[in-house]
């Protein structure tokens, strides 16, 4: 072998990489193509692999991912061949680890984990080749750290593949041999807060896979063993505070996976040893520590050893008061909340200096409030958000032309006044609106920031607008109203920008619901004409396909998160979340507002009008359902929105007594749109429970408007639906109440409509049906009142059935139940003089 020719040869490659790393592609394949004429001459495997692996990787570089996995892989093997032969040499364990890394990343920007699943069962042989090569090595020399960190990098090298191709139980196997790695290596004491680092992330990352996955007693084994390796340095060293946050950390994961189990108890056990562990680094005077990236502060600069420690506890007491709060047990969630409220309370009182100018504290604060408020604690959640507040007001007076600051400031003043607005205090809650509004006006962006703040400011004069609609309509239409040329004009210049449509749909939406309130229908009219335009030109912007999507997340979520954001090249930018109360009269939700100018022209005398926009929401609706229907789960929401639409209007309808059969189109079109899912998805039973409930409510509003011939087919359909449910689910008591809830009727119905026999059939149906639900649940109040209904019906119709004897028994049997419920329920008194 001439050494000339491997010298150049090696010139050659590290040029190749210099390229590679300033991204000169071209040049680097030149250089490597040099490199390969001489490769094929001298057959040097050193100089092969290290050609296979610079093309690689500069195919990864240019995006060529799978040219990219073929090199690598022909590189993989000739390390393998260099690594066995001499494993003792660095470079070479340093070959096949960094070798595995490379396929590792690249395997994961496949995102496709079928694809790379194949690529990595092509590799597995050298896979556990090289893990038992490892072990071989180690075997002559167990403790030496150079081999163990090779190691332990090809291990997670390794994990980082099976995790790419979602191959779960392969990486955990693998995972059991990388934490007897890690516990070696703190062992031996070297590099002793990396390796805590590491097991930390580890069981972090591969427990958070585990559970997602399903694998819960894999992910409970690595968790106990983290807990294992932590306590036996602690048993070496007992003051390692280090050890101790990641040993809390641990029993925090674990506690995560009991409450997933719903074993409380045992979640709760965890946190409180997390708890203490962290308790017990809290001291009177402590020192001055250098602060790791882990313990979440802002700075990595010496601080008192007490606020970290105090930030991880207050941030573990929160976590311990979710769980709770996800059973709805809000006592002991709030206790917790409240101790984490108070720690970070008493930092700030004793270490003002540095936490006041702490984003990471701010951060915490709000997340916090956020969890007073779902549990319903609106006091506690006003008491952090002040807290937020003095974090940024201290920042902003250190950086006043910082306008990040304000803009927190102004999305803590929006809290606040959605919080107040909660509490329904209307003055306090427009008061922090006006604070937020003037934090805009005080700000002087660039041109280019300026109509995204006029937005802003237009958002909030929305929720200002939001707050009056009941209690002062015309303060309510003021606000809208000033908003309105805002978002006309921002929907002019960008109609596609989310927050300028969404803002301007609102904005009509809340002046549409004014005006009809109001009862001017003429200007309602010309705003939902407004509205329909706005559609109609947003329809043309996206696909079909984006457009039934979006709709729908607003009906599922019931919420809308706004994005008051400056464009992404501009130095300002902020988010808020704005709940929407008429969801449904948002985004691109044409055929309900066909619907609203239906009902709107109908209100000025104007059927013809009225039927013409009633006809186009019905097509509108059917060319919805035929464009998803593969897509089930949003053919039921259509549907179902159908449904609620034309049920409002058949009962509105009805208690005016007018004709009514427009609105049986709507319910008739879900009706048979579920019918059809059904049809094609006949194992769920949710699509069945959808027809009953349908037909039960729509057999409801015919009988309270006293049409009860027309409660009949209504009621026998849902008794139909309700009985396959039954027979699927007998022990299901729901459906046997709504099916008794149904014959009753049913029974009414007949009755009254000289069809008797029918009629006490069903009654007679309905009392095997009340027999089975009260055996269920013996002694129950609800079962007598059920059966004060029926036997009162059934005697009824007996007396009219010429039966009188038979009749007086039943009517005994009611007296009987009457005086029971009398003496033991005091609302029965009032119930009794209602029905």
């Amino acid at each position: 072998m001439s050494r000339k020719l491997r010298d150049s040869a090696l010139r050659l490659l590290k040029k190749a990489a210099d390229e590679i790393d300033k991204e000169r592609y071209k040049k680097a394949f030149e250089s490597l193509d040099k490199a390969e004429k001489i490769a094929e001459e001298i057959k040097d495997p050193e100089i092969s692999y290290n050609l296979l692996f610079f093309k690689g990787f500069a195919k990864y570089r240019i995006d060529e991912l799978e040219e990219s996995l073929e090199l690598l892989g022909k590189a993989l093997e000739i390390s393998w061949e260099l690594f066995s032969k001499e494993p003792e040499r660095e470079d070479y364990r340093s070959f096949i680890g960094d070798t595995i890394g490379s396929i590792g990343d690249i395997l994961s920007a496949l995102e496709d984990s079928e694809k790379a699943k194949e690529y990595v069962n092509q590799m597995k042989g050298i896979f556990e080749k090289a893990v038992m090569g490892f072990e071989k090595l180690l075997k002559s020399d167990p403790e030496n750290p150079g081999y163990l960190e090779e190691f332990l990098k090809t291990i997670e090298n390794i994990g980082l593949c099976f995790q790419a191709g979602e191959l779960i139980e392969d990486a955990f196997s693998l995972f059991d041999k990388k934490l007897d790695v890690i516990e070696k290596l703190l062992k031996s004491e070297t590099e002793m807060s990396e390796h805590l680092s590491s097991l930390d992330d580890s069981l972090m990352n591969f427990g958070r896979i585990c559970e997602e996955e399903g694998y819960l007693e894999e992910a409970k084994h690595v968790y106990d063993r983290a807990i294992e390796i932590y306590g036996k340095v602690l048993d070496k060293d007992p003051e390692n505070s280090e050890t101790k946050v990641y040993l809390s950390y641990a029993y925090r994961y674990l506690a995560a996976l009991y409450s997933d189990l719903e074993n409380l108890e045992k979640a709760e056990e965890c946190y409180i040893k997390a708890l203490g562990l962290l308790e017990s680094e809290i001291e009177d005077e402590p020192e001055n520590i250098p602060v790791s990236e882990n313990l979440e502060v802002s700075e990595n600069i010496p601080v008192s050893k007490n606020i970290p420690f105090s930030m991880a506890l207050a941030d573990m007491y929160k976590d311990s008061g979710i769980i709770f709060s996800d059973t709805e047990d809000t006592t002991k969630a709030r206790d917790y909340y409240t101790k984490a409220r108070e720690t970070f309370r008493g930092l700030m009182d004793k270490y003002p200096d540095l936490l006041g100018d702490d984003k990471n504290l701010a951060n915490s604060l709000e997340e916090l409030a956020e969890l007073f408020s779902e549990i319903g604690d609106l006091e506690s959640a006003e008491t952090c958000y002040k807290d937020e507040l003095q974090v940024y007001d201290n920042l902003l007076q250190k950086e006043p032309e910082n306008p990040e600051y304000s803009l927190k400031l102004s999305d803590v003043y929006r809290e606040l006044g959605d919080l107040f607005a909660e509490k329904e205090e209307l003055e306090t809650s427009r008061t922090y609106y006006e604070k937020e509004i003037e934090i805009y006006e005080n700000l002087h962006p660039k041109d280019a920031d300026k109509l995204m703040l006029e937005a802003n400011k237009a958002d909030t004069w929305n929720q200002i607008g939001n707050l009056y609609a009941e209690e002062e309509p015309e303060t309510a239409l003021e606000y809208h109203e000033r908003a309105l040329p805002v978002f006309q004009e921002a929907f002019e210049l960008d109609p596609e920008n989310e927050f300028f449509h969404e803002g301007l749909l609102e904005t009509l939406t809340g002046l549409g619901l004014l005006f009809k309130n109001n009862r001017e229908f003429e200007k309602a009219i010309w705003v939902y004409e407004r509205v329909l335009e706005v559609q109609k030109q947003l329809l043309e912007l996206m696909p079909p396909e984006s457009c039934h999507k979006m709709e729908h997340d607003h009906d599922l979520e019931h919420e809308h998160e706004h994005d008051h954001e400056m464009e992404h090249d501009h130095e300002m930018e902020h988010d808020h979340d704005l709940e929407h109360e008429h969801e449904h009269e948002l985004y691109l939700n044409m055929e309900t507002t066909y619907f609203n100018l239906a009902l709107l022209h109908s209100e000025l005398g104007e059927e013809e009008k009225a039927s013409d926009y009633h006809r186009q929401a019905l097509e509108r609706f059917e060319q919805i359902i035929a464009e998803q229907f593969e897509y089930s789960e949003l053919t039921i929401l259509t549907s179902g929105k159908a449904f609620l639409l034309g049920m409002s209007l058949l009962e509105k309808l009805e208690s005016e007594k007018k004709d009514s059969s427009v609105a049986r189109k709507y319910y008739e079109l879900a009706l048979r749109t579920v019918e059809q899912l059904y049809e094609t998805y006949p194992m769920n039973p949710g699509l069945q429970e959808m027809l009953a409930s349908f037909s039960e409510q729509i057999g409801d509003i015919y009988r309270d408007a006293d049409k009860l011939e027309e409660t009949i087919p209504e009621y026998e359909y849902a008794y139909k639906s309700l009985k396959i449910l039954s027979e699927k689910d007998p022990e299901n008591p729901l459906h046997l109440h709504h099916m008794f809830g149904a014959l009753n009727n049913l029974g009414i119905g007949y009755a009254v409509t000289d069809q008797q026999e029918k009629g006490k059939e069903c009654f007679e149906k309905a009392f095997a049906i009340n027999e089975s639900l009260a055996k269920s649940n013996p002694g129950s109040l609800e079962s007598l009142k059920r059966s004060f209904t029926l036997f009162s019906n059934y005697a009824t119709l007996l007396e009219e059935m010429g039966d009188s004897e038979t009749a007086k028994e039943y009517h005994q049997k009611v007296e009987e139940i009457n005086a029971k419920l009398v003496e033991e329920d005091p609302e029965w008194d009032s119930l009794l003089e209602e029905s």
